[in-house]
């Protein structure tokens, strides 16, 4: 990790991102399913500042769907990680994502 200066360390902002690939046929009513149940996580996990998901714009070779949620520091970030209602909907998207096409990336600032 690159050092910062004194002044913004313990003052910290975890952006997590995560993109997929769905399987194809995949009903847009299930897409919109996921991207509601996501961002209703705002509120209900304590630590989750904001979290915004949506489809791809259809660019070819794109990831399919991706999310970016703001999280206080890292201890939210695990918390998050295992939080039941964000399993809840992790289970629901594992039925339509392909199991292989994922990239996650947690930055700090």
């Amino acid at each position: 990790m690159i050092g910062f200066p004194a002044a913004y360390k313990g003052d910290t902002l975890i952006r997590h991102i995560v993109l997929f690939r769905v399987i194809e046929g995949t009903p847009t009513e299930r897409l919109q399913e996921a991207v509601d149940r996501l961002e209703a996580l705002v509120g209900v996990i304590p630590g989750l500042r904001s979290l915004k998901a949506g489809v791809d714009i259809g660019i070819q070779g794109n990831f399919d769907f991706g999310l970016v949620a703001e999280l206080e520091d890292r201890a939210a970030l695990e918390a998050f990680s295992t939080e039941a209602t964000h399993m809840d909907v992790a289970m629901f998207i594992l039925e339509f994502r392909k199991s292989t096409d994922i990239a996650i990336l947690d930055l700090e600032f």
